[in-house]
């Protein structure tokens, strides 16, 4: 029980730390990621907004049996966002999270590693380590003023998680909701 809560609170940690303090800005990006999702599919989330995006229904439950979660996402609000958390089977969790007032570009990621990589053919900000080793996320644009964040947390192992959060990611954008 104590990891789970744990882990836990790491993953709310880790989406709190991403949607920073309001005024403050991201910082610039550093280094040049290769990385993308073998998904085939191409989304794009830009014509969305955030208000509108449910984190707990953007994995169905063929997407969460792919990716090895255990039961039902739990429905929270962080920072005033709604979000879900995923728990995966195998440990770990994977975190959506829906920023309605906050554009990519407007999120903290000071404490994290930033690099850009494209994932179902949406440019995105990957951001390793924000919170400490074994987090990773991806955020994507969805519009002007809003972006949904999906996050994973492993035990301690960072590429491990960026491998989760990169496999979810185009699962997610293929179920929010487009205009």
């Amino acid at each position: 029980m104590r990891r789970s809560l744990t882990k836990s609170v790491i993953a709310g940690a880790l989406a709190l730390l991403a949607m920073g303090v309001a005024g403050c800005g991201a910082s610039g990006t550093s280094g040049t990621g290769n990385g993308s999702s073998e998904s085939s599919e191409s989304a794009s989330p830009t014509s969305s907004a955030a208000g509108t995006v449910d984190p707990c229904e953007t994995l169905k439950s063929a997407d969460t049996a792919e990716l090895g979660v255990e039961g039902s996402g739990v429905a929270k609000r962080i920072a005033g966002a709604p979000a879900c958390d995923f728990k995966l089977a195998a440990g770990g969790l994977i975190s959506v999270v829906a920023n309605n007032n906050k554009s990519v570009d407007e999120l903290n990621f000071a404490d994290g590693k930033v690099d850009s990589v494209s994932i179902g053919g949406v440019d995105v900000k990957r951001v390793r380590e924000l919170v400490g080793p074994g987090d990773c996320g991806v955020f994507f644009p969805l519009s002007s003023n809003a972006s949904l964040q999906v996050s994973a947390v492993k035990s301690l192992d960072t590429e491990a998680a960026c491998q989760v959060a990169q496999e979810a990611a185009p699962l997610v954008l293929a179920n929010v909701p487009k205009n």
